[in-house]
């Protein structure tokens, strides 16, 4: 096996994705601030040390050959690693903390929180926490290309690239107007939405959850309007417009008194929120132990809420 430790560097690695990226050398030697035939020299380098053609160029276009793709998610993983780790050089030596990045999906941001505020509590003196909240697919790029540590997110098919461990499971819920005929109830069958305007977030695993349902029971949702965030769904269904379907972690922290939330049944839903993380990472002590520990307190969740 050759040792390409010695052979291939960031510098071939920036050049490569930039290149993946802009698709033209032109644009990619600006963007690195070399020249031309240094870029091309570098693109040459790898592809011989690799031993594989990353790119199809001719005189007009530049693209990615299929081993090319291969390559290119494990470049960027490799540089933002690389970009992170100088970073957290240079935060451990002006602070004497260890930098531990941690992205949650919205509707788990406040247990999350919770959670690692209390870490914190006990290690703030060698750990500093960075927190971020993104959609779940943009949490697992996020991990694939190792701008993040670890995330809490939708549970997704099985993959060996991650280590998933459950923390909770979070059941669809049905949020009325408190003027709503549905609002004298604690337990709501689907069937009973028949005939209702039903609004939920129109994509992710909200949708791809409750779609279920609402397919058994020849339920659709609304066209009067569409919604990404909960308080544009709780907006609307404050004004009767609709009633609105969520999960119990959106609603684990409504205090509003013109709103009823119920529970869905037949069938009850439920989405697992997980603890994710790379299996292939080379990780701190610090990150580990974070980790092990976040995994004890999240599993706690349902005694918070």
């Amino acid at each position: 096996m050759l040792n390409l430790s010695n052979r291939i560097t960031l510098r071939h690695l920036q050049g490569f994705v930039s290149l993946a990226s802009l698709r033209s050398f032109s644009k990619a030697a600006d963007q690195l601030a070399v020249t031309q035939p240094a870029l091309s020299a570098s693109i040459k380098q790898l592809e011989n040390q690799l031993g594989a053609k990353l790119f199809d160029r001719t005189t007009h276009q530049v693209a990615l050959t299929e081993q090319g793709v291969l390559v290119l998610a494990h470049a960027k993983y490799l540089l933002n690693t690389a970009n992170n780790t100088f970073d957290d050089i240079q935060q451990a030596i002006s602070s004497g903390r260890t930098r531990i990045r941690i992205g949650t999906m919205p509707s788990a941001m406040t247990f999350t929180a919770a959670a690692v505020a209390r870490y914190t509590k006990v290690h703030g003196e060698q750990v500093e926490v960075v927190l971020s909240d993104m959609s779940s697919d943009a949490l697992l790029v996020a991990l694939s290309t190792g701008e993040l540590d670890f995330c809490i997110c939708t549970k997704l098919a099985h993959s060996d690239l991650f280590e998933s461990v459950t923390v909770l499971e979070d059941e669809l819920v049905l949020v009325v107007s408190q003027q709503h005929p549905l609002a004298k109830m604690g337990e709501v069958p689907w069937r009973l939405l028949a005939g209702e305007e039903i609004l939920l977030f129109n994509k992710g695993s909200i949708w791809d959850l409750a779609s279920v349902a609402m397919r058994q029971h020849g339920l659709a949702p609304t066209k009067l309007c569409q919604v990404v965030h909960s308080e544009s769904l709780y907006g609307i269904v404050r004004a009767q417009i609709a009633v609105g379907i969520m999960c119990s972690l959106y609603t684990a922290s409504l205090m509003d008194s013109s709103l009823h939330v119920a529970q869905l049944r037949a069938p009850m839903l439920k989405r697992e929120i997980v603890l994710m993380r790379r299996n292939d990472a080379v990780r701190n002590n610090w990150a580990d132990h974070c980790f092990i520990e976040l995994n004890k307190d999240l599993k706690q969740v349902n005694r918070w809420f």
